[in-house]
């Protein structure tokens, strides 16, 4: 599962520990930082839904499917669970088999990749974010605890 770390610094508001989800278009950064617009960010889901630019990977205990995480997400924006299709089920299962891809305590960002040819389009994007500027140790205190 994809873990909020909060770390100001790092443009992260959710508590440590939150589980986060890409920002749907109803979420706002709250005032709390700015991004250039090719890149996005995750919202704890929760009643909070605070924004983060960054997650890591996290081994939970047990599992989740797709269809829980979206009505765990449906119910933190106050959305009626009804509404859950399984072509936005399929969404959420993306987002899980991109999250679990990676190893764990790997930093994970969203990005938006715009296509210009044949049509112009933008997709979201979930991959490993890197830190070429910190030590070994300072990223093992930021994502492994």
């Amino acid at each position: 599962m994809l873990i909020a770390i909060k770390d100001a610094d790092l443009n992260c508001y959710a508590n440590k520990g939150d589980w986060l989800y890409i920002a749907s278009s109803k979420d706002t950064k709250k005032g709390l930082f700015r991004l250039p617009s090719y890149i996005y960010y995750f919202v704890s889901i929760n009643d909070e839904r605070m924004p983060s630019e960054i997650g890591v990977v996290k081994k939970i205990n047990g599992f989740i499917k797709a269809i829980e995480l979206a009505e765990l997400d449906y119910k933190s924006r106050k959305k009626d669970t009804n509404l859950i299709t399984d072509e936005i089920v399929k969404e959420y299962e993306w987002f899980l088999e991109k999250v679990n891809s990676q190893p764990e305590h790997t930093p994970i960002a969203v990005t938006w990749l715009e296509k210009k040819f044949p049509k112009k389009e933008k997709e979201l994007r979930i991959h490993k974010k890197f830190f070429t500027g910190l030590s070994k140790e300072e990223k093992k205190e930021l994502f492994e605890n």
